[in-house]
């Protein structure tokens, strides 16, 4: 986790991790934050961040890359046993950090169906070997869990937030199946399984199947192996609008926002869009096909963005006059984007998830069109004026075309100018300028203090 804007990616996702983190602890003024999870291990308040976080990983770090020398462990690929050795040492200098704390809210990165040793399914003698990543920085914060539920697992259960469909949860080292859903960007459920490390308590997992405290969803798809080493549940993943954390007031990268409604002097359109995967994604969900297909008969004004060679190479070849132009620092976004008054989003990764695109459009002032398969579950718009719906979600390129037009030509200069500030009013409702705490924040809030 990087804990300065500097240290961000351009993809899209770096930011978030910290934002949230600030806004928790400006949330919570009167409990300590501790970093658990890996990340770039500076001084928090060294970094800007609030007085009540503090990072363990200034003393860990050096600590833990001294021995991985010592013991000649810093090499790639290494082996079930040396994956075991690593993990131990790790859980060494977490573990009373983990079995100290109230409440633990896990961001959801990268992780695999097995983060660290743990016997296969199909022949439990056998273990099952990880990416090293994965036991660097997933494994560890598994087994911390686990060992903190074990002590309480009706109590003593994570927050999950996940702001990324590639990162459904899917690891098999959780123990302990979820009463709680998820906090994500959209509504679904999906199957998972758990290894019981050897203990199968079949006593405690009817339990969990009589619990009436325990949703229905969840009580219903419990399972398990003949030998009940291995459990099956299911994870609910609930809408959020967690989408919105990085752009909340007092936050590193909110703070970068500035609306702007001048509509005089702008070009019409332009976009800000990494090519993001497409291994088992439909062609017509592509962002490549949506640059080709409703982005480029726009003949925009800027195109920035991550891309691979060859996709760009596609593009320069339909279009002469393309050149592309790079990832843009977000701390250049919102100069960038006030030279327009149109842009446009596209689906993340193949999915309907919303995403904080349109969110960044609606608090700089620039009309943000939605592509048909983007936000399918009408979440970011559902509480919003009706006219934004009737607007923004655009049916086919030529409406795109069209209306962006039209929004760019003296006859549609009213029209643009009531968009911006709807969008604007329901900006500022969600993020708590105008109406209440963001819904992602008062959904931990219910947690945490349940949890209590």
């Amino acid at each position: 986790m990087p804990l300065t804007l500097a240290k961000c990616g351009t993809l899209g996702g770096d930011i978030e991790m910290t934002a949230t983190l600030t806004a928790l602890a400006n949330a919570y003024p009167n409990d300590e934050i501790i970093l658990i999870g890996r990340n770039t291990g500076e001084n928090p308040q060294d970094v800007g961040l609030p007085a009540n976080v503090t990072n363990p990983w200034t003393e860990w770090q050096p600590e833990l890359r001294n021995w991985l020398n010592a013991y000649q462990l810093n090499h790639p690929n290494l082996t079930v046993e040396e994956h075991l050795i690593v993990l131990n040492k790790i859980m060494q200098l977490t573990r009373r950090t983990f079995l100290s704390a109230d409440a633990m809210i896990m961001w959801v990165g990268q992780h695999g169906t097995s983060n660290s040793p743990i016997p296969k399914v199909s022949d439990r003698s056998v273990l099952t070997k990880p990416q090293d990543a994965f036991t660097y920085y997933s494994g560890f914060l598994l087994r911390g869990i686990n060992e903190w539920r074990d002590l309480d697992p009706w109590k003593n259960e994570p927050i999950f937030l996940n702001a990324d469909p590639r990162n459904y949860l899917k690891m098999r080292d959780m123990k302990w199946p979820l009463r709680h859903p998820v906090l994500t960007q959209f509504q679904f459920s999906h199957r998972i399984k758990h290894e019981r490390y050897g203990d199968p308590n079949k006593d405690t997992f009817m339990t969990w199947v009589k619990d009436k405290a325990i949703p229905y969803r969840v009580r219903e798809n419990l399972g398990y192996t003949e030998d009940a080493n291995v459990w099956t549940a299911t994870v609910g993943n609930v809408y959020s609008r967690l989408e919105l954390n990085a752009l909340l007031p007092g936050t590193p990268s909110g703070d970068l926002l500035s609306f702007d409604d001048t509509w005089e002097g702008r070009d019409s359109f332009g976009v800000v869009i990494n090519e993001a995967r497409v291994i088992g994604i439909h062609p017509s969900k592509t962002r490549l096909t949506a640059m080709r297909d409703w982005i480029m008969p726009l003949r925009p004004s800027f195109v920035f963005g991550t891309w691979s060679k060859d996709s760009e190479q596609q593009l320069m070849d339909e279009n002469p006059w393309y050149i592309p132009q790079g990832s843009l620092p977000w701390s250049k976004y919102a100069e960038v984007m006030h030279r327009v008054r149109c842009t446009f989003t596209t689906p993340s990764s193949g999915s309907g998830w919303a995403t904080t695109k349109p969110w960044e459009a609606f608090g700089l002032g620039v009309v943000c069109f939605f592509h048909p398969e983007y936000d399918t579950q009408n979440s970011i718009l559902d509480d919003a004026d009706p006219k934004l719906s009737a607007w923004l979600r655009v049916k086919n390129s030529a409406m795109l075309r069209d209306r962006v037009l039209h929004l760019s030509t003296p006859a549609g200069r009213a029209d643009w100018q009531m968009l911006v500030h709807l969008q604007r009013e329901h900006f500022e409702r969600n993020i708590g300028i105008t109406g209440d705490t963001p819904t992602f924040m008062k959904m931990i809030d219910d947690r945490l203090n349940g949890a209590k």
